[in-house]
């Protein structure tokens, strides 16, 4: 029988007993500013009301502010405290940009939970327009993303001049895997406290759900390595070219990934705003570090997606080429004898159809998935817009499946995104079964309220370790989940996959040092033996 949670500010039969959440918020009462890192699934959300029922418990004239980076998790939030918190509907408030400001300072001045974008609060606090002084609980969401000039940032230092006293709970599935990182958002953020939570907890294992994690490596196509091997051997002349007049380490290709592509742009970047006039060599410099990227950009796209993506990524520079103000590294390009070989092969296998295996495995499985289990639901993630559309185009294909693209708002060239509505409007579509199989965009990785999948399948792997983390906690929230990854053997692929699981073991290590340094830490937050009992949650 289900146990859920007494309390005079939560409705009753709402949450379900879970005693890890209790003492996750139990433990940001007692010792302050908390960081909660935990998965998806877990219920950090739970953490998050508990904390305000108790805070508006202690302190009725109090107000409650939730910061989420979107306006769909915002209206999420907003949504769960309207359901589970037992205040009147009208105090409990969603604030976004679509809402004019004066209307905005209304409604924050007569609510008591608030829920919002962090734009819009910055720029009403900066104005003068709204005061947080009344907020004695500052929940950050997504809280990973509180660094730099992140709104998050300006927010959590008005608070500590605002409310002193102000508790701040900050909720991620990942805050990144360098310490540098972990301290600037513990900094930015006034983090007193670190809890970390995981599947694995012997107090969590039986509320979640086992997630299994499947590898599929599949071979690229002769003819894939062969359109490689021009743009590597472009790559090579370009690169040979810069180390003979000094400015590039070495000539080794391998050595030469994008990140360090872009400190050698940035670095001949510097020196021709010093040096430019005096050295004109820089300049041809500069556009052979121009056509590196480019190239290797071509290479990326063609080990993880495939020749129709290619091949669209040459009519892209084509096109560009023949207007005015095309660049002169584009051009340079464009007249290699290997680069316009490589197009030729691009074209001609485009038309003939040919796919990445990673299509043809994705393929399988979705017809595998549908016939063992016919309501199945599966998530299907992309990183290039371009992919969703023809991956789309491509599972429509195949028996009982029925894709439905899902993008961000924002336009990209000339493809629009989805509105707010049209994003919605989806969801509720692939929730009912009138599509099953859902290809997204890094969009749907961060917190959405995406309806529970039986499958999520990574089309290819992301170096990032918070975004691997996200992606993988969209399957198994109400039952066993799986995740599939799939990978091109030898290629970026392979090395995206070992950076993400490198970076998410850093992240354990680090946390666990960092969780240890705060246990032992003499600063903790002061409270009276009066509170230090939540017994009556």
């Amino acid at each position: 029988m289900q146990e859920f949670i007494e309390h005079s500010l939560i409705k009753k039969g709402t949450i379900q007993k879970r005693p890890y959440q209790e003492e996750l918020a139990k433990k940001a009462w007692l010792k302050g500013n908390t960081l909660v890192v935990a998965p998806t699934a877990i219920g950090k959300t739970i953490v998050a009301v508990l904390l305000t029922a108790f805070t508006l418990q202690k302190n009725p004239k109090a107000k409650v502010l939730i910061l989420a980076p979107t306006k769909p998790l915002a209206m999420q939030h907003f949504n769960s405290m309207k359901k589970l918190v037992s205040i009147p509907a009208k105090k409990t408030v969603l604030l976004t940009g679509t809402i004019k400001p004066r209307e905005r300072t209304e409604l924050f001045e007569k609510a008591t939970i608030i829920s919002a974008t962090p734009q819009c609060i910055r720029n009403d606090a900066k104005n003068g327009k709204i005061s947080l002084e009344k907020i004695k609980l500052c929940i950050f969401d997504e809280a990973h993303r509180a660094v730099g000039e992140y709104s998050y940032v300006f927010i959590a230092e008005k608070l500590r001049e605002q409310s002193p006293n102000a508790l701040v709970l900050a909720l991620t599935a990942s805050p990144g895997h360098e310490r540098e990182h972990i301290e600037e958002i513990v900094k930015n953020l006034g983090i007193k406290n670190i809890e970390i939570k995981s599947h694995e907890d012997s107090d969590v294992k039986g509320f979640v759900n086992e997630i299994e994690i499947e590898w599929i490596r599949v071979l690229l196509p002769k003819e894939f390595n062969e359109i490689i091997s021009l743009l590597k051997e472009f790559m090579q002349s370009r690169l040979t070219a810069l180390k003979r007049i000094g400015l590039a380490k070495t000539s080794n290709l391998k050595y030469y990934n994008r990140s360090r592509l872009l400190e050698l742009q940035q670095k001949i970047s510097s020196r021709l705003s010093r040096y430019g006039k005096k050295q004109p060599s820089l300049y041809a410099a500069a556009t052979k570090t121009a056509e590196l990227l480019k190239a290797s950009h071509a290479i990326l796209l063609i080990e993880t997606q495939g020749i129709q993506a290619l091949n669209d990524y040459f009519g892209r520079m084509l096109s560009q080429s023949k207007q005015e103000k095309s660049s002169r590294a584009l051009k340079a390009m464009l007249k290699d004898a290997r680069i316009a070989r490589a197009i030729i092969e691009t074209r001609k296998l485009a038309v003939e159809k040919k796919e990445h295996p990673k299509l043809s495995e994705l393929k399988i499985l979705l017809e595998k998935q549908f016939q063992a289990n016919p309501s199945s639901r599966v998530l299907v993630f992309n990183h290039y817009r371009d992919s969703v559309k023809y991956l789309v185009e491509e599972l429509a294909k195949v028996p009982n499946v029925k894709p439905l693209a899902f993008i961000g708002q924002a336009t990209r060239g000339q493809q629009k995104g989805m509105s707010q509505k049209e994003q919605a409007l989806a969801l509720k579509e692939f929730k009912k079964g009138k599509y099953n199989v859902l290809v997204a965009t890094s969009v749907a990785e961060e917190g959405l309220d995406i309806p529970s999948c039986d499958l999520v399948i990574f089309f290819e792997p992301v170096p990032s370790e918070i975004r691997h983390i996200q992606r993988r906690g969209r399957t198994g929230r109400i039952k066993k989940g799986k995740a599939i990854i799939l990978m091109a053997k030898g290629t970026r692929d392979e090395a995206f996959y070992w950076s993400a699981f490198r970076k998410e073991k850093a992240m354990a290590k680090e946390l666990k040092k960092m969780q240890h340094l705060s246990e032992n830490s003499k600063k903790r937050r002061k409270v009276s033996k009066k509170q230090k009992t939540l017994h009556d949650w």
